[in-house]
């Protein structure tokens, strides 16, 4: 569908927004409100979803999530929702809502912290973008830096592994192709032959965010590499043994060109 249908939904992003922060602000266990995601690199859009988070007393994240519930249903109410079974990954209590009245892409993806965590609240700025406060009440969102010695280690860590995982793994799409299974070998190809490429490139540009995988590649890597990695990833099952030969090659030429020092150089300018 084209973006102008999404435009005349009725319910906008800033309205959605505010909506939210309203009903929390004013709550004495509401610490501190922010957003991140695209936000957070200056580059939300029409697809960009709400990606926010919130820092509570510890005792109070279900009544945040029931304030919120209260104020999808003002706005029209959801067509899905999803609440993460916990323990969550990332140790952190998180819920996904889709709007009725609203684009498809403007979910509310709503993770909600205590304030006593020590797990990651995606506070390494340089990483996660820049928090675009709604409010903080207690001087609670605060940048992380990262530390490049540390990050450099845990690259060059991965960086062994992923070596010997490529060498026994990249070769696997071969045989469903041989076998004529070309939906095998394609799933074969994106996790252990292009996936590892993938890696490694943001190793080199982007040690960064380098578990990001195929994440945020348009805007972390050079616009060649991205063109180089567009032709690798959209191609016919006739050509796959051409482009794993090709990703070979590309894979071990970066992998063996990265160093713990250009990673600290990259990570302290």
């Amino acid at each position: 569908m084209p973006a102008c249908y999404f435009r005349s939904m009725t319910l906008h992003r800033r309205t959605v927004l505010d909506a939210i922060v309203n009903a929390l602000e004013p709550l004495d266990y509401v610490h501190a409100f922010w957003e991140g995601g695209a936000a957070g690199f200056s580059r939300a859009d029409d697809w960009s979803d709400i990606d926010v988070q919130g820092i509570v007393d510890d005792d109070h994240i279900e009544d945040v999530f029931k304030i919120v519930d209260k104020v999808v249903e003002k706005l029209g109410g959801d067509v899905a929702r999803f609440r993460l079974p916990e323990p969550t990954w990332h140790g952190h209590s998180q819920c996904f809502y889709k709007l009725k009245n609203a684009s498809p892409f403007l979910l509310i993806d709503l993770a909600i912290m205590k304030e006593s965590t020590e797990a990651d609240k995606f506070d390494t700025w340089a990483t996660h973008g820049v928090p675009q406060t709604c409010f903080d009440k207690k001087g609670l969102i605060q940048e992380v830096k990262i530390i490049p010695e540390e990050q450099a280690k845990a690259i060059m860590g991965r960086l062994d592994m992923l070596k010997n995982l490529f060498e026994i793994f990249y070769i696997m799409p071969m045989k469903e192709t041989n076998r004529g299974n070309h939906v095998e070998a394609m799933f074969f190809y994106l996790g252990q032959t292009y996936r590892p490429l993938v890696e490694v490139l943001r190793m080199k540009y982007c040690p960064q965010r380098f578990n990001y995988a195929t994440r945020y590649v348009h805007y972390d890597l050079p616009e060649d590499i991205v063109k180089q990695l567009e032709n690798l990833v959209f191609m016919k099952p006739d050509d796959m043994e051409t482009s794993i030969e090709e990703v070979r090659k590309w894979f071990w030429e970066v992998a063996d060109s990265i160093s713990k020092d250009e990673i600290i150089d990259k990570l302290s300018s």
